[in-house]
């Protein structure tokens, strides 16, 4: 049976590759606690935790619970950073990203984001496709801003924030979240 982990989705100027071991140095290098400020989970403190997770990446790509990939360079194969498409709910998956440092600001986060919701439009059914993020994360916000994506509003019209416990007791994430709805 096909899995996740065969599938390459390509853009102009990236290719998103299933996950793999081979980028553990680089995930675990990358992803600092400055990177990972408004994610979860946390940056890890040592290279077994990473291989834990993209092992765990793996396992649910193969069932179909998980769409954890790699994003590289096209031209270059340069590792770029991480992207999610999590099935906790099938009828409204659940995408998160991580882009190195270096990336900032090239559009490569909008790029990949971009590309993996339309493979997901054409090949998946869902009602829609959530894109949560702190509301301080700018970054973030601006990704989905820029792809015309609707942020969940309570009745008053207000963005509808949601605290999230973390693995630090001493931090929350006050979640808003962009709702993508199927085509």
């Amino acid at each position: 049976m096909e899995n996740f982990n065969t599938l390459t989705i390509e853009t102009e100027r990236l290719l998103l590759v299933p996950i793999s071991i081979q980028y553990a140095q680089e995930i675990f290098k990358e992803f600092t606690p400055e990177i990972t400020t408004y994610m979860f989970p946390k940056s890890p403190k040592h290279i077994t935790e990473t291989e834990k997770f993209i092992q765990e990446s793996i396992d649910k790509n193969t069932n179909w619970k998980n769409y954890q990939i790699a994003i590289l360079d096209k031209i270059t194969q340069e590792f770029l950073g991480c992207w999610g498409l999590h099935f906790k709910n099938p009828e409204a998956p659940e995408l998160g990203i991580r882009i190195k440092k270096w990336a900032f600001g090239k559009k490569i986060g909008r790029e990949a984001v971009a590309g993996l919701a339309d493979r997901a439009q054409n090949n998946l059914e869902f009602k829609y496709l959530y894109y949560p993020v702190d509301k301080d994360n700018i970054p973030s916000r601006k990704i989905a801003e820029s792809l015309w994506w609707i942020i969940e509003r309570d009745a008053d019209g207000e963005e509808r924030v949601q605290t999230k416990d973390t693995l630090d007791p001493n931090r929350k994430l006050n979640g808003v979240e962009y709702k993508i709805p199927k085509k």
